[in-house]
């Protein structure tokens, strides 16, 4: 994979192109926008292109198959570097920053360019982000470093200043079914459900658990009867995994219950379509006037889970919704 096959992102690989075209790649970059939009991927197959000392048809294209690229691809080059925020705590990212920076200013060892990735940049300390500082506005002239992020806001002004921003857009459905296909054996209604759901970006969870969560997710859904039940599913948001991927799990009951609300109306608007006795069920439970409550406090429910509310009090407060009760 190159440059060329990253999805959905022709502006912002266009940018990059352009850098690498013109040899202006002694430069700090700022790759930002919402999660799984293709931002890791696309610094990876910069730092392929940086690197790659296989046949090629362009300069900002990588082979793939030349030994530099393999390396790269399986994080074993010595030239690129591969960081991974947040660190368990303060001193640990520290000390990391520390042997970062004098990797970076290290002479190259068999590649052509150093290349740093660092993974959720914004996660770094006022510390480490300090400690950057002097790199980022002039790195060795051998290396190219790539923050990634998905909200910039919370890096330091001082350190925005030194970055080259390039934005990265929300997939469209037709670009997340197209990626998908080609990574799963998903049937179209599933490929179809996962796309309206993934909110713009393919998730950092794997298919297997979502496809799994999924059913989990609906079967309980479906079997919401009274108080009892109500919170044994509210229980279940006290798990890791359930508290990790809270806003992926609110993307599959959202559409849930807005078929339940429109199935009355035109069941072609279904979007979950192999869940569809489940739909008329739950449909029938419930008054229309508190499903759409529900919907409503359910969206509502990401901004409290932002400020660290327990996820379970707060799935408890939207299903109660459904008995009626504000």
């Amino acid at each position: 994979m190159s440059l060329l096959d990253v999805k959905g992102q022709q502006r912002a690989i266009a940018i990059i192109r352009k850098f690498i075209e013109q040899n202006n790649i002694n430069s700090s970059f700022l790759f930002f926008g919402n999660k799984g939009t293709g931002k890791h991927l696309t610094a990876l197959n910069m730092a392929k292109a940086l690197n790659c000392t296989g046949q090629r048809t362009e300069v900002w294209l990588s082979d793939d198959t030349c030994e530099s690229c393999k390396k790269i691809q399986d994080n074993i080059h010595p030239d690129v570097m591969q960081l991974s925020v947040p660190m368990p705590d303060d001193n640990s990212q520290m000390d990391t920053i520390v042997q970062t920076i004098e990797w970076l200013n290290m002479p190259l060892f068999e590649g052509k360019q150093k290349v740093l990735i660092v993974d959720d940049a914004s996660e770094l300390n006022i510390h480490a982000q300090n400690a950057m500082l002097k790199t980022l506005e002039e790195p060795p002239q051998w290396a190219t470093i790539i923050f990634i992020t998905s909200s910039y806001a919370k890096l330091l002004p001082t350190i925005q200043s030194r970055l080259i921003k390039i934005g990265f857009n929300r997939l469209s459905t037709d670009v997340i079914k197209e990626i998908l296909s080609s990574m799963t054996d998903l049937d179209r209604e599933q490929l179809e459900y996962l796309a309206v759901i993934s909110d713009g970006g393919i998730k950092h969870i794997s298919i297997t658990a979502i496809k799994n969560e999924i059913k989990n997710i609906i079967s309980s859904l479906a079997g919401l009867e009274n108080t009892r039940s109500i919170v044994n599913l509210a229980e279940r948001f006290k798990s890791p995994s359930y508290k990790e991927h809270f806003n992926e799990l609110v993307d599959v009951i959202l559409p849930f219950l807005i078929d339940a609300v429109i199935i009355d109306y035109n069941q072609e608007l279904i979007r979950n379509k192999e869940f569809l006795e489940e739909i008329k069920y739950f449909s029938t439970k419930f008054k229309k006037d508190d499903i759409i409550n529900t919907a409503i406090a359910l969206e509502q429910a990401r901004a409290a889970y932002e400020l660290n509310i327990n996820p379970q009090m707060i799935m408890e407060h939207v299903l109660f919704q459904l008995m009626g009760e504000q």
